[in-house]
């Protein structure tokens, strides 16, 4: 039963939702719409809720350790209770202004931030992946060389066939092999959701098989 009840529900859920993507059927696209699709949202709700929840587990256990560098937990959870209770408390919520002023102020700044020190390793990780060791390696270079010079007003001004070389390289190659990627995963997903569809599948019903 604890494996039979969580296959069959499995089996409708998704049969009504392939029902409602291709067939206009009032009352499956209704009942698609107003229990299914909130179903969702309360799921990913439930996974922001645990995923806060452990997140101040961890950090309070780093303050309570004194493990290495346990003074950024403190940073953290104060920014994090403030920005709830913020969120809370506050009129219009997440839209009041001082909310938003914070939210951009911080958030945009520290993103900025960590992605500019990110490209440093990046940096470093090409240039041993761009290593003309293979064939695939050389093409892979080349290819770098146009893209990135063709990016930047100094590659231009070495050679003006940089930027022509460079679009034709992301319009043709990369979009279309982007494309290819895209279709496949497609076909993938698709797979995984029949088995599932059909029970083939039973990952999910690890935890309702013991016992």
């Amino acid at each position: 039963m604890r494996r039979t009840v969580p296959m069959v529900l499995t089996f409708c859920a998704g049969f009504i939702m392939v029902l409602d993507g291709f067939f206009n059927i009032s009352f499956i696209n209704g009942f698609a719409n107003r229990y299914l699709m909130r179903s969702v949202t309360l799921s990913v709700a439930w996974a922001a809720g645990i995923g806060a929840l452990n997140i101040v587990r961890l950090h309070v256990r780093n303050i309570t350790t004194k493990r290495t560098n346990y003074q950024y937990s403190y940073i953290l959870l104060g920014f994090f209770f403030f920005m709830l209770i913020s969120g809370v408390v506050l009129e219009r919520h997440t839209t009041n202004p001082f909310y938003q002023f914070v939210y951009s102020s911080f958030q945009a700044q520290l993103s900025a931030a960590v992605f500019s020190l990110s490209s440093f390793y990046l940096a470093s990780s090409s240039y041993r992946a761009f290593r003309a060791r293979s064939l695939e390696a050389t093409l892979l270079l080349v290819a770098a060389v146009f893209v990135i010079s063709g990016s930047v007003p100094m590659g231009a001004a070495i050679w003006s066939g940089f930027p022509t070389v460079s679009q034709w390289l992301m319009k043709y190659i990369n979009d279309s092999t982007m494309r290819a990627f895209t279709i496949g995963s497609t076909m993938g997903t698709l797979s995984q959701c029949v088995r599932n569809l059909v029970g083939i599948e039973r990952g999910h019903l690890r935890g309702s098989e013991g016992g």
